[in-house]
């Protein structure tokens, strides 16, 4: 037995192919059947890998990685931004868009760039980030801020000596917040015997089903890069942007146009920054109306502070100073947005000014928390520039910028002075008062060269003018000089058709305001453009000769201290 199982079992061997002398079955594959057989193993191994689990990688796992990656690199680009500003080849909207999938969820949204009218320079690559709430899609990562708007300011990305060198902007009003007077045509329906529209939110339920497509032609056209090409061109060195609240939320009394607007104010600060322009963001209506006006949402609506949601739409405003706050945070914009306006023209005739002035502090700390070196600027609310300091001392309040409005034609007792009378006004009460009474800086925020308040719509669709007597408010009384045979042809007409000494008179005019607002921190003529009212344009005031053809020359033909000459009393 113990023979037959050493037989059979095992046997020792020494074989050429068993160099080591090891123990091996009696009956075995040869070393040449085993690696075909390893082979065959791997082969299969790897065949089923590449059948199984490659489309797997590459139709699922890789994608998912990707969109994740640009996710993530969008999110860091956010708040890092790309800097080329050595790249003297760089545009500055970069327009090459990857191709991310849209999420059925944000389908048919504002985030869809499918439901876009107008897609030039903006960032059309999917993205759902928001900061503060509030959305970047469209943004692109890189920009520029080495560009400089003309010789007598820094580029962007040097300091601006406020308070040194003047401020000489314009208003881009009537775009994303619409006005009456700078696009009539759009109010300009009546029944035959009264007008239907009065402001932009009875405009938009007029409009219903198609307001979000002729709203946004309106963003789309009323305001072009060229457009700040053109301000550039004029030799100004700021915008201020006016916008309402509902483009930021939607207005339960509105239609869908809510919310379209953000892209295109997101959008013109970067074609501010390639001109190098800064910008004064100016929120001009707020939810409730701040005084009843219709650029303020609801004509003779006056629901903010006081009336029935009064506190309720403070406090909402307030919720959205926290969100734009937040979001102009960012690095991207501490060199083009320089300064940050609370709220348009709250009405200090209606409203308690000491319920105004709690809501802006409130409103100031919430802004200065979110950018500590923001200048934040504050509506005089027609009251003037003086003794701001007891309310907002430079201690407790730092960089407070009081904003005031100076117009000649909206007082039946300034329409009417002479010529003469109203060049001392400018010259000697307004110097007067930015100089010697204002105690802290103070911007004129709006001003224009009109003598007149004759142009269409300019006192509420559907009113006339003091100048004419066709005001209903004030009686109907003519307040031109000469109270009587008054007429607002001249003022309406074609400038081309204007007599010298009338173009001279508004020249001068608008010289002497210049020179005055000089001496303040600075001014912003309202508006930029309009469609018919040339004295309410600058684009058009200016072609016409009517306004210095650089705002930063200050050689210009004339000057207050040549008042005592005789040329005014001649149109009186």
């Amino acid at each position: 037995m113990d023979d037959v199982m050493n037989t059979e079992s095992v046997e020792s061997l020494k074989n050429p192919d068993n160099d080591f002398g090891v123990l091996r079955p009696s009956k075995y594959y040869s070393r040449k059947t085993i690696i075909i057989i390893a082979t065959m193993v791997c082969f299969l191994s790897v065949t089923v890998c590449l059948v199984v689990f490659l489309p797997i990688i590459f139709c699922f796992i890789i994608p998912t990685a990707r969109l994740q990656g640009e996710h993530l690199a969008l999110k860091k680009n956010v708040s890092s931004p790309i800097s080329v500003a050595n790249n003297e080849n760089y545009n500055p909207i970069d327009t090459v868009d990857k191709i991310v999938p849209i999420p059925e969820y944000a389908r048919r949204t504002l985030l869809d760039p499918a439901t876009w009218l107008d897609k030039t320079d903006f960032n059309t690559t999917f993205t759902d980030v928001m900061v503060g709430n509030l959305s970047i899609m469209g943004l692109c990562d890189a920009y520029d801020d080495t560009v400089q708007a003309n010789p007598s300011v820094p580029p962007l990305n040097k300091p601006f000596p406020y308070g040194e060198v003047p401020i000489r902007g314009v208003n881009l009003g009537g775009w994303l917040s619409i006005e009456p007077f700078i696009t009539p045509s759009y109010f300009r329906i009546n029944n035959g015997s009264q007008y239907l529209l009065h402001d932009e939110l009875s405009l938009h339920n007029y409009l219903q089903e198609n307001a979000s497509r002729i709203i946004e032609e309106h963003y789309s056209t009323f305001v072009t890069k060229r457009t700040f090409e053109e301000v550039r061109e004029a030799g100004l060195d700021h915008v201020r942007i006016t916008f309402p609240y509902w483009i930021l939320h939607k207005d339960l009394n509105a239609t869908n146009v809510s919310g379209i607007g953000w892209r295109y104010l997101l959008r013109a600060i970067e074609w501010a920054r390639s001109q190098g322009l800064r910008v004064n963001l100016d929120l001009h209506a707020a939810p409730g109306n701040q005084n009843s006006w219709n650029h303020g949402g609801y004509l003779n609506q006056l629901n903010w502070l006081v009336g029935p949601e009064g506190n309720e739409n403070a406090d909402r405003t307030l919720k959205i100073h926290e969100q734009l706050s937040t979001f102009f945070s960012q690095e991207r914009y501490k060199n083009v947005v320089t300064i940050y306006g609370l709220l348009n023209e709250p009405n200090s005739f209606l409203i308690d000014p000491q319920l105004i002035n709690s809501w802006h502090k409130k409103a100031y700390k919430i802004v200065r928390s979110a950018i500590p070196g923001a200048i934040i600027s504050i509506s005089d609310g027609f009251r003037g520039p003086g003794d701001w300091d007891k309310e907002y001392d430079p201690f407790h309040f730092p960089n407070v910028l009081i904003d005031a409005h100076r117009y000649t034609i909206f007082n039946d007792f300034l329409i009417a002075l002479p010529y003469e009378d109203k060049f001392n006004i400018v010259c000697n009460s307004w110097k007067e008062e930015v100089e010697q009474k204002a105690k802290l800086p103070t911007i004129v925020g709006e001003w224009s060269l009109a003598d007149t308040d004759c142009a269409e719509f300019l006192n509420n669709v559907g009113e006339g003018a003091r100048w004419d007597g066709t005001f209903s408010p004030n009686g109907n009384v003519e307040c031109c000089p000469s109270r009587k045979d008054c007429t607002c042809s001249t003022a309406n007409a074609d400038p081309g058709s204007y007599t010298a000494e009338y173009r001279k008179v508004l020249y001068n005019f608008a010289s002497a305001q210049i020179e005055t607002f000089d001496k303040t921190w600075g001014w912003f003529y309202w508006n930029w453009d309009t469609e018919d009212a040339t004295q309410w344009s600058y684009k058009k005031s200016r072609a016409a000769g009517l306004l210095p053809e650089l705002a930063y020359k200050t050689d210009r033909a004339f000057n207050c201290s040549m008042l005592e000459t005789s040329f005014m009393s001649r149109l009186d």
